[in-house]
């Protein structure tokens, strides 16, 4: 099978769990015995991206997309400015949907709720779902169509919290356990099969 067919989605997938199946099997393949991190994190993007616009359950019959953006802010251990701590920010990373911020603060403050979803994510080490990111403290909007969010903070081998997985919808309510428990499955295939340096 061509590389782009993997994120085909069948019309025989009709809920999130199969979805997330799919994708799974499917990205697994895509970075069979590739290791570096760059690249992985690049096709991750792409099936994921590519694969929310083609299915039903994301909006895709309507070739509207909903999810759209999918990618990376990273804070790697191998970047010159991790030395100085963890209030460097965030910096994007390999993405699929339009042009994204550039860095994201994660300096700390008294309370958590006026940082940005994926620095509390980032910090918490926790999956956030925003299902509407107007009513959510600290977000800030990169796209102004969307809608809702989600992030869920990406380990490194060693399981320091090296970045995090964002996705965002112009659709309120996207993101739900469903998406939580697939998503997490491949930030942990992506733990296991990167090396960071």
């Amino acid at each position: 099978m061509p590389h782009a067919d993997s994120s085909f989605i069948p019309d025989t997938i009709t809920t999130k769990t199969e979805f997330y199946e799919h994708v799974l099997t499917h990205l697994e393949g895509l970075l069979e015995g590739e290791r570096y991190w760059v690249t992985n994190l690049a096709q991750t993007a792409a099936i994921l991206y590519h694969s929310y616009l083609g299915s039903a359950l994301y909006g895709g019959e309507s070739h509207k997309p909903v999810v759209n953006w999918t990618g990376f802010y990273l804070h790697p251990p191998s970047h010159p400015s991790s030395s100085s701590g963890s209030t460097t920010p965030l910096l994007l990373g390999p993405y699929q949907g339009r042009p994204a911020c550039l860095s994201i603060s994660i300096a700390t403050s008294s309370t958590r709720s006026t940082l940005g979803v994926c620095a509390q994510s980032y910090l918490s080490r926790k999956t956030v779902i925003v299902p509407d990111v107007e009513a959510h403290p600290g977000h800030i909007a990169c796209d102004g169509e969307t809608k809702s969010e989600i992030v869920l903070p990406l380990l490194s081998t060693d399981g320091s919290v090296i970045g995090v997985l964002d996705l965002d919808s112009t659709a309120l309510n996207t993101f739900d356990e469903h998406d939580k428990e697939g998503l997490e499955k491949v930030v942990e295939l992506l733990q296991a099969g990167c090396d960071w340096s």
